[in-house]
């Protein structure tokens, strides 16, 4: 039992009682502690530094810092005492502790072990590979105290190798992550020990090492160590070890020198074996009898793969195209050093791994024809390794195409070579869609390197799977793929210091593989993912460090290599003791894309109409000889649609300095993005059509109606006729109703409904000059600021006052959609204000909890109430926090649907801020599913332990399934949402996912770098509602896709000189092509990469094996061929004699099919 006399700290480790100088040891100085004067509480003035720095610390003047407690005794001293100091490492250099009592020194050792709290409690923590903690007690005899004044002083010591620089630039790669010497306090305590202590040992520790050598005679030894603690001076002693396995036995002699307190650190080497060894520790200490006896395990023999990289941020840390540059060069010094690596007949040649492909093409781009063939014979040799991977892209923000076109320019650059990339890097991004496993398995990829940061995207922490690393993958809805989840990227250093030498390495080696050294991990091989930091260069020192390793030690082995070497082997001798996880990882990193809502926008806008360029492209080139497919022009589009999908969105002032040039250039460039995206679609698009709508004379003006999607579909479209002009059906001539948005001196833009159009069809609508009338009606009620409208569908009662629908009945079931004790009403605009210094901006341990003021006021400017033949608007304007909102609120009648439509223009605001539209249903017992690239997601039940959970992505929409009912709600614009509650900043490792309470995540600026930090201007989001009893999910894929992509229209002017050909002789209009089934789609129809053909993509969206049919009009099949998603062949396919084809489609996959006409 022991009396705690004084404290710095509590013992749960708070670090908030410390100041923290982890980052800058400077920052406060070598401190002086007078116990006597301090209250030891949050508040303290000046509190004990939390890192303290030795001689090998650059930051920290490679010098000795002693801390100096001082403290009073009100009695004579007459028990013994101990000092307790609880610690954390998140650095490699393991030092030890110089105890100075009165004048008395002795040394304390500081071993530690993997922390087992999944907190992370110092920011810069997230960012480490090594986390690890311990305690450290020393016994302090009461004859070196006195009563009154006493001094303990504190001096870290490394005594390791040091390779010093003369400028620290060199090696401050990593923002104190990798070159800190010294460690971290989480307690200090002075204790009185209550019970009489006679023996002078305390206790005695084996402590094994991950380090083998050969000795003095070739033999395999492990390098050991134990650790005595003493209760009193030592003035001398001898002991025996004694080590035995089996018939084996071999002893070691200690002479003890006089120490004075502390502990004793023997060294010894174990011989090689698999049992454990015994040992025996005999011998005497001040004349007392030794004998300590146990057993111990050797470690590991590890091969440690090592992944040499430099993580590529396309931005960042500076403009994007200086960063293309730079990592040219890189590729230029990694070239060199193979090359000297192979001059010297080096085995373990220097492996540069990228982290995506687009480095590459920069490099092709901009080097000469002899420095491109060198590049692509070390790609072909393995010696530079290419992932499947174009960019690092937020993989939830992505579409299903966009995650397959990300996979197609990588393979352009391998196929070059004869090779297929059959791995995938995510670096940085901390969770990846549970359709990934599908996607990548569909492109013959097998492995993934998830080198995640924690830092906002605590997944790894909070679901440890790193710990069963490396696991195998399935998707949500299907695919299974081999995955290493890294603690971190540029782990080279991180673990064997930076600059890394032997001593560096072998303690931070030790403290990285213990986490490891475990019964349940049965492999002997890890992967170590890195080198260099974001856009660094290559440093040749850490190659020609792990050359000197491995000439010194023999375990663990340093291996370089590429990116799927270590899988292979893994996978080849341990693959029946891997484990398998199933589900998604959530959209941790995402919200970031409501940092910049309209851009965001215009490239969800993008990946949509491409899609349906392609569809309506391929179309009018089968349909139409001699033509040719603007293949390039589509992998332009593609790839600026992924260049902003890639996960660098400013620069790394954004948020904190919007003001400079960098972060301003950054956005420019990313921005530009954007809009080039949308422009290239919406050019792609219109071009696409006009090559089908110049195909057939008229007599005089006409609305060509183009259904891009392969089912059918309806919906209201919009469209720019003369101010004087009417629409009429083609086939009937009956007039086509419209409502008039917008009428200009001349034109007007004017909107109909269009009922069941085929899919992958057009149809024609005549315009002719007539008076256009707009009907008085009412058919709506207005009392008390309510609103209420109905239909055979719904009948709804919206609050103007409020800026909110207050009720909403379903006829067909009669039950109350809304939840009428909620605060909000369903579509309420709610403002977020404040998040500065909290949890809100990152899962970092010192920020507080404090949660965000939700803001719903609304006060209203104007209303208007607009009847017309397919649904009533009301339409609000108000003003609310930083703004103006127009909502308007659409009661549709030729569908069973209401539509939401929000304008808020805002002003740029820096201060911390979200946006919230809410949806308080009322159902009972709800289920919560999200549409994903493949599949649905049921976020209750699908998630990956570690997942996302306090917001949740979607393609297109979201699903409640309640005993009630089942409600279906579209978000085109906004890509994240909420379940029962807004974002609080928690960062929770359990939640509750199921609810009827939805928010759709508008906006916000909580990140304090790479997001942009402060956005204004004209925000437009939608919003479509529809209930059933049960809602067929297949039904739901396409309202959702619907949303994003409507039926396109185009206004034609009179034609008369074109030799009409089939298909288009029809004067209605006609089906294109019939491809599909009613719960099997076409994603995309293109034409082929590389062979001859169209690539034509389908998707199963029931969940249920279907069969599939593919006919186009006029045209016969002659050969087909089903390729993997990367376009490879598989396998011939039988052709129907009348030209059509079948293909089966299993549940929720995608059948890639080339065909040829």
């Amino acid at each position: 039992m022991s009396k705690v006399l004084w404290a710095i700290g509590v013992p749960e480790g708070d670090l908030h009682y410390f100041a923290n100088n982890f980052r800058n040891p400077n920052s406060v100085k070598d401190v002086v502690w007078n116990v006597d004067e301090k209250k030891n509480t949050l508040d303290e003035e000046e509190k004990w530094p939390l890192f303290h720095a030795n001689e090998a610390d650059p930051d920290a003047g490679y010098r000795l810092h002693p801390y100096v407690i001082n403290f009073s005794l009100g009695e004579e001293p007459a028990q013994n005492y101990e000092l307790r100091i609880d610690f954390l490492m998140i650095s490699p250099r393991l030092p030890y502790l110089e105890v100075n009592v009165n004048g008395v020194v002795g040394n304390a050792y500081l071993l530690p072990h993997p922390s087992n709290s999944n907190k992370i409690k110092i920011s810069a923590g997230l960012h480490t590979s090594i986390y690890s903690e311990g305690s450290v007690k020393i016994v302090i005899p009461s004859e070196y105290l006195k009563k009154g004044k006493n001094t303990i002083i504190l001096t870290s010591r490394d005594k390791g190798e040091v390779l010093k620089t003369d400028n620290i630039e060199k090696i401050k790669r990593l923002d104190r992550m990798a070159n800190p010497a010294g460690f971290n306090y989480q307690y200090l305590a002075f204790s009185k020990i209550q019970e009489e202590i006679n023996s002078t040992l305390n206790s005695a520790v084996v402590v094994p090492t991950v380090i083998y050598k050969k000795n003095i005679n070739g033999e395999l030894v492990e390098k050991c160590s134990f650790y005595l603690q003493f209760n009193k001076k030592v003035n001398g002693g001898n002991l025996t070890l004694t080590l035995k396995e089996g018939n084996r036995e071999e002893k070691a002699d200690f002479e003890i020198s006089e120490t004075a307190l502390g502990h004793y650190k023997l060294d010894f080497d174990v011989f090689d074996g698999e049992g454990k060894v015994e040992y025996l520790l005999t011998g005497q200490i001040n004349g007392e009898a030794i004998e300590e006896r146990g057993k111990f395990k050797r470690k590991k023999k590890w091969k440690v793969y090592l992944t040499p990289h430099t993580h590529t941020d396309i931005g960042y840390t500076h403009r994007q195209w200086e960063v293309a540059e730079r990592l040219n060069r890189n590729i230029d010094k990694a070239l060199e050093i193979i090359n000297k690596d192979r001059e010297e007949g080096i085995e373990n040649k220097f492996a540069y791994n990228l982290d995506c492909s687009w480095v590459i093409e920069n490099f092709l781009k901009t080097r000469s024809e002899k420095k491109r063939q060198e590049l692509l014979r070390e790609i072909k040799e393995k010696n530079i390794s290419v992932p499947s991977n174009y960019v690092d892209l937020l993989t939830q923000f992505a579409s299903l195409e966009d995650l397959i076109r990300n996979g197609e320019l990588s393979e352009e650059v391998l196929r070059e070579v004869g090779k297929s990339p059959d791995y995938m890097s995510v670096v940085d991004v901390a969770s990846i869609t549970g359709s990934a496993p599908a996607i990548l398995e569909g492109m013959g990829v097998k492995y993934l390197i998830h080198a995640n940061n924690q830092d906002r995207g605590p997944f790894r922490l909070n679901g440890g799977l790193h710990k069963i690393s490396p696991f195998y993958w399935e998707g949500t809805n299907g695919g299974k793929i081999l995955v290493w989840l890294s603690k971190m990227y540029c782990e080279l250093r991180k673990v064997c210091g930076s600059p890394p030498v032997l001593y560096s390495a072998s303690t931070g080696l030790n403290m990285w593989l213990d986490e490891y050294e475990r019964e349940d991990y049965v492999p002997d091989a890890v992967l170590l993912y890195g080198m260099e930091a974001d856009n660094t260069d290559i440093d040749p020192q850490p190659h020609e460090f792990v050359k000197e390793w491995n000439r010194t030690y023999e375990y663990p082995q340093l291996i370089n290599s590429d990116g799927s070497e270590f899988f292979k082997y893994v996978e080849g001798n341990f693959k029946d003791f891997l484990k398998t996880v199933k589900g998604d990882s959530g959209a941790y990193w995402e919200d970031g894309c409501g940092s910049t809502a309209t851009a965001s926008r215009q490239v969800r806008d993008a990946q949509a109409i491409l899609t349906a360029a392609e569809r309506l492209e391929s179309l009018a080139v089968i349909h139409n000889e001699n033509w040719s497919y603007p293949l390039e022009d589509f992998k332009n589009a593609w790839r600026e649609v992924l260049l902003f999908d890639e996960h660098t969105w400013g620069s790394h002032l954004a948020g904190i300095e919007e003001e400079t040039w960098l972060q301003q250039d950054s956005w420019e460039v990313k921005e530009h993005m954007a809009k080039n995206s949308l422009m290239w679609a919406k050019r792609l698009l219109l071009s696409a059509a006009t090559r089908h709508s110049l195909s057939w004379n008229n007599k005089g003006r006409e609305v060509v109606l183009y259904n891009p999607h392969s089912w059918e579909a309806s919906g209201a479209v919009r469209v720019e006729i003369a101010k004087n002009e009417k629409v009429y059906d083609s086939e009937t001539g009956e007039e086509i109703p419209i409502r008039k948005i917008v009428e200009l001196k001349t034109q007007a833009t004017v909107e109909l409904w269009v009922e069941k159009l085929p899919g992958l069809s057009y149809r024609r609508y005549i315009l002719k000059p007539a008076k256009v009338e707009q009907k008085e009606s009412k058919n709506y009620v207005l009392d008390n600021n309510k609103i209420t409208i109905e239909n055979q569908y719904y009948k709804l009662v919206f609050d103007i006052e409020k800026g909110c629908i207050e009720s909403l009945i379903d006829k067909a079931t009669n039950n109350q959609l809304v939840d009428l004790k909620d605060q909000y009403g369903l579509g309420k605009f709610i403002y977020a204000k404040g998040g500065e210094g909290t949890k809100l901006t990152g899962n970092h341990y010192e920020l507080s909890d404090e949660a965000p003021e939700l803001i719903e006021d609304f006060n209203l400017n104007s209303y208007e109430i607009e009847e017309f033949a397919h649904g009533t608007s009301i339409k609000i304007k108000g003003e609310v926090v930083k703004g103006e909102l127009q909502i308007e609120c659409i009661l549709n009648n030729k569908t069973k649907k209401i539509d939401l439509n929000y304008v808020y223009t805002k002003e740029e605001n820096l201060n911390k801020e979200a946006v919230y539209v809410a949806f308080p249903f009322n159902l009972s017992q709800p289920e919560v599913l999200s549409d994903s690239q493949l599949g649905w997601v049921n976020w209750a039940k699908d998630e990956l332990p570690g997942a996302c959970k306090e917001w949740l992505p979607l393609q297109t929409g979201i699903m409640i399934k309640g005993k009630e009912g089942e409600i279906h709600i579209t978000s085109p614009d906004i890509p994240l949402f909420t379940v029962n509650e807004v974002v609080l900043g928690r960062w929770p490792k359990e939640l509750n996912l199921s609810g009827s309470r939805i928010f759709s995540y508008v906006l916000n600026n909580y990140w304090n770098t790479n997001y942009k930090g402060c956005q204004g201007g004209t925000f437009i989001f939608r919003y479509s509602i529809t209930s059933d009893k049960e809602i067929a999910l297949e039904k739901a894929y396409k309202l959702g896709w619907e949303s994003r992509q409507p039926i396109y229209v185009q206004r034609m002017s009179y034609q008369d000189f074109r030799e009409t050909k089939a298909p288009y002789t029809n004067e209605i209009g006609t089906t294109l092509a019939q491809i599909g089934s009613d719960k099997v789609v076409v994603s995309t129809i293109k034409k082929a990469n590389y062979e001859e053909g169209f690539i034509i993509r389908l998707q199963e969206i029931s969940g249920r094996k279907e069969i599939a049919e593919i006919r186009f009009t006029g045209k016969k099949i002659k050969k087909a061929y089903k390729t993997d998603l990367l376009e490879r062949n598989i396998e011939e396919i039988s052709v129907e004699s009348d030209g059509r084809l079948k293909v089966e489609v299993e549940p929720w996959s995608l059948s890639s099919i080339r065909i040829i006409l």
